[in-house]
């Protein structure tokens, strides 16, 4: 039991380490797992259950913020997953007396406005990526998701602002420029005249 939460506890630590995740969250992440391990230590002192999860516990501690790793669909199901699984274990650390239950609410918070970060942030890039290509629809459509999400996410205005202003300025960017749209209202309306020309010669 105590090697599958631990294992996932550490699972989950490494994911939102990729996510660049505030230290404050992650460092009593890594002390509730810490604890976990102790109580393993205690329980199997030399046993290779303990020894897998140290080195598991080693490899999570050099993890570092990935920009851009969540750009595909499974990859973002699994931030899903784990930034959830977060939210729980701050719970869980609450009931258990590792952390108080203003810091643990504060903790579900900033791992909510993660999630809805880490979706958004796909969202630019994927727009980013078509709008590269020169496919502005795709990437409006990118853009407009990405709006849609912070538009729907429940946190204070301020703290959405910095994403408004970008999107806004990315779905500028990716509109047909208004030269274009010039371009075409003049071919439309030659082509009325055209049209009315022709009408009154017939």
């Amino acid at each position: 039991m105590l090697n599958k939460a631990s294992g996932e506890a550490l699972e989950t630590l490494a994911v939102l380490r990729e996510a660049n995740c505030r230290s404050e969250i992650t460092d009593a992440l890594s002390g509730y797992v810490v604890s976990m391990i102790e109580e393993i230590a205690t329980l199997a002192p030399d046993s290779d259950l303990l020894q897998d999860i140290s080195a598991q516990k080693e490899s999570t501690d050099r993890v570092s913020a990935v920009p851009g790793g969540f750009n595909n669909d499974r990859a973002l199901k699994k931030a899903q997953i784990h930034i959830q699984h977060a939210e729980k274990l701050c719970i869980e650390m609450a009931q258990a007396g590792k952390l108080s239950v203003s810091r643990a609410k504060q903790f579900q918070q900033d791992l909510y406005w993660l999630h809805v970060s880490v979706f958004v942030e796909a969202h630019i890039q994927q727009g980013n990526y078509y709008l590269d290509r020169d496919d502005k629809l795709l990437a409006m459509s990118h853009y407009k998701h990405a709006k849609a999400m912070i538009a729907r996410a429940n946190v204070p205005q301020k703290q959405k602002q910095d994403y408004i202003d970008t999107i806004r300025e990315l779905l500028n960017r990716a509109r047909p420029s208004s030269a274009m749209a010039a371009g075409n209202l003049a071919a439309s309306l030659e082509e009325l005249t055209a049209k009315e020309k022709k009408e009154e010669q017939s």
